[in-house]
């Protein structure tokens, strides 16, 4: 029976006594970051064979996250350029849902 290794299930490879590392700066965080975001929209798409429509509808707005919010942290005014009108979609999918209710309260941090 193969099932699927649970995102929360602990690692056995986890060291005792943990290094703590000076923290990076922010820009840095962002953009590994963006980059892991990245990588799974790009391995849902290959193993679920999204459209290609729809992987590059989604990556044109997290390029548009990723400048507004690197914007934001170097202190820079918006953006003059239009943005296209975004579509909201009728209802968002109950996992997203979850993330962003743990996100914006900080969970498991």
């Amino acid at each position: 029976m193969n099932t699927t290794p649970s995102a929360t299930a602990g690692t056995k490879h986890e060291s005792p006594d943990p290094v703590i590392l000076p923290p990076l700066p922010a820009e840095s965080l962002v953009r590994a970051a963006m980059d892991d975001i990245a990588l799974v929209v790009g391995g849902a798409a290959a193993l679920h064979h999204l459209s290609d429509d729809l992987v590059w509808t989604l990556m044109k707005r997290l390029d548009r996250i990723r400048v507004r919010l690197l914007r934001d942290l170097r202190g820079l005014a918006p953006r003059q350029e239009r943005e296209p009108t975004a579509v909201e979609p009728p209802r968002v999918h109950a996992a997203v849902e979850e993330f962003l209710i743990r996100n914006r309260a900080g969970m498991g941090e």
